[in-house]
């Protein structure tokens, strides 16, 4: 006769049910650490909603010390103070996404500010938005500047020493700074536009030149306007 029993089945013999403590007592650990990040998330969300605008604009403002780090002039102090808010506004933004995630996370228009700071949840609109006002300032540069380029061909770093190759770079920090301080406001106009949903999927793509159009202006009249005003 043939043996038709599964062993370890039917065996008779009794089975012990292995339990892991140190896996369990990691999901309470994490438990807890969920549960104070949740309870803290409505004071740590007024932080980031402050700080990484105040982050950002303190980065704009110094980021001409990258082009003088360039050629060798930056100033420790202000390089110090641009590397700080970088840093500053990565761990900002980690924080911040961290409060998105969890159930508690705050909905409606408040919820549509924090992701735009987050940069979350974007549309693919205003990602393309985003990527074209990062590339404005460097393909004007490299449209009305290629004489830069071919004295650096030419030179090598020892251009970098000229003067006039100075203040080109330094243009070129000043081009992000305006394009950067008209542009991020219109981009979250754009953000907002995209969020409500209209009924036709075709506008949020139409609103894209108009959006790049409306940067080019913004940046003359930053640049322009206090010029008039001396």
């Amino acid at each position: 006769m043939y043996n038709c029993s599964h062993p370890g089945v039917h065996d008779g013999n009794p089975r012990r049910i292995s339990t892991n403590p140190g896996m369990a007592l990691n999901k309470q650990e994490s438990s807890m650490e969920r549960s104070t990040l949740d309870r803290a998330s409505p004071f740590l969300l007024v932080i980031v909603l402050l700080g990484i605008p105040a982050a950002g604009f303190v980065a704009i403002v110094f980021d001409i010390e990258f082009s003088r780090l360039i050629y060798g002039h930056a100033a420790s102090l202000p390089l110090s103070v641009e590397i700080a808010s970088l840093i500053a506004l990565l761990i900002l933004v980690l924080v911040l996404r961290a409060c998105l995630a969890l159930p508690s996370a705050p909905g409606g228009f408040y919820r549509a500010v924090l992701d735009f700071l987050a940069l979350a949840r974007w549309h693919l609109v205003v990602k393309l938005s985003l990527a074209g006002l990062l590339m404005m300032p460097l393909v004007w540069f490299v449209i009305d500047d290629r004489w830069f380029f071919v004295m650096l061909r030419s030179m090598g770093r020892r251009a970098l020493a000229m003067s006039d190759m100075q203040n080109t770079l330094d243009g070129l920090a000043v081009a992000y700074q305006t394009t950067l301080i008209g542009g991020v406001p219109l981009l979250f106009v754009m953000h907002l536009l995209c969020r409500w949903k209209p009924a036709s999927r075709l506008l949020p793509w139409l609103l894209l030149p108009f959006f790049l159009v409306a940067t080019i202006i913004a940046t003359i009249l930053i640049v322009t306007v206090p010029h008039f005003e001396q």
